[in-house]
């Protein structure tokens, strides 16, 4: 038992020896792989722009996720058509399977169609509600990179937002779908003024549009600039651990949501802040978060109070009050844009696209 002590010993500080030796050859090795990550600026000037609209082109019009009628929005569809515009109808408009609009296939159908089809200058969404991630694994993503176009929702369309951002290098737009115009499009009308603005290319580069008695706000101040990324917090986060999940690097992530308490609210920036993306972007843009105090209770957190512990947490400037998400003003605002924003201590704050969003014809 001795002898065997002894060998056994030797064997233990031989291999200590050897580790300490070879460990900074190790860190060496490693290290380069840190620095041969791709550059931010590399990722802004490789995602693609759909075209301005003129009067003559297309808008093709599909239901990524939930079913609706669309015979209740007969009166924008006349309003696009007298500005000059062609509407092309999915097959997932009529369709019902459930609460989606038509099985999975369908939809997913609905929107390589249209991605492919050169009569189909622009694609705007009828609807949000559930079901766009459900597709995500039957598109074609080459093809969508191959023919560049706008492709403008809201809410649970982020799915589609993310998806097409990180696998097609696609710059989507985040706004107002036909189901946001029930009521027609009236030019005078905030939401539906910088839409038709926004399709014509006419709205950036510049600050972004407020309606009136609107205003940004800091939450923790500080300059910072990237691509605009994100849409709706909870499709966000819905994504992280798939193939579709937004990486975010040097991103300005934008966050919105309709119907969730604070609580949840802080759940979800508390994965965002443990999956690392927090960290990887370089500044948030907080958008509408409607109804999240509704039922705040004494001695409880309030949405503000949360926000800027993550905004703290994190290290990066926050501003909110940004006209985005399922309030009544609902701008045109494309993501995968370079933009900067400006975190005052006073309190003030701007948001400036510097870059064209549309590409000239």
């Amino acid at each position: 038992m001795r002898h065997y002590k002894q060998d056994w010993l030797k064997k233990f500080f031989l291999t200590a020896a050897m580790s300490l030796i070879l460990l900074p050859l190790q860190v060496q090795v490693e290290m380069p792989a840190v620095w041969a990550a791709p550059s931010v600026a590399a990722a802004e000037t490789s995602l693609s722009k759909g075209a301005a609209l003129r009067p003559g082109d297309t808008i093709g019009i599909l239901a990524p996720a939930s079913n609706d009628n669309i015979e209740d929005y007969d009166r924008a569809i006349r309003d696009l058509e007298k500005r000059g515009y062609k509407v092309k109808l999915g097959t997932s408009c009529r369709s019902r399977d459930g609460y989606f609009a038509g099985t999975d296939s369908t939809r997913a159908a609905d929107l390589n169609r249209f991605f492919g089809d050169d009569e189909v200058q622009a694609i705007l969404c009828l609807r949000g509600g559930y079901g766009s991630a459900r597709v995500l694994d039957k598109l074609d993503y080459a093809l969508i990179a191959s023919h560049p176009k706008q492709f403008i929702g809201y809410s649970d369309v982020t799915a589609l937002h993310i998806a097409l951002g990180e696998k097609s290098r696609l710059s989507t737009v985040h706004g107002p779908m036909l189901s946001s115009f029930e009521q027609g499009l009236d030019e005078k009308n905030y939401k539906a003024g910088t839409f038709l603005r926004g399709l014509q290319g006419e709205l950036y580069p510049g600050e972004i549009p407020l309606p009136p008695q609107c205003h940004l706000e800091t939450v923790q101040p500080g300059r910072a600039e990237g691509i605009i990324m994100g849409g709706n917090l909870t499709v966000l986060v819905s994504l992280l651990g798939t193939p579709y999940e937004m990486k975010g690097d040097g991103a300005l992530l934008l966050i919105e949501d309709v119907g969730e308490d604070t609580y949840r609210i802080d759940r979800m920036l508390g994965q965002l802040w443990q999956n690392g993306l927090l960290s990887r972007v370089n500044g948030i843009l907080v958008g509408d978060m409607l109804g999240a105090d509704d039922e705040w209770e004494e001695g409880n957190f309030r949405l503000p109070e949360v926000l800027e512990h993550y905004a703290k947490l994190a290290g990066k400037p926050m501003i909110k009050g940004l006209p985005a998400g399922h309030g009544k003003n609902n701008v045109y605002l494309p993501l995968g844009i370079h933009a900067v924003m400006e975190a005052q201590a006073d309190g003030s704050a701007s948001l400036k696209l510097d870059a064209a969003t549309t590409q000239a014809k």
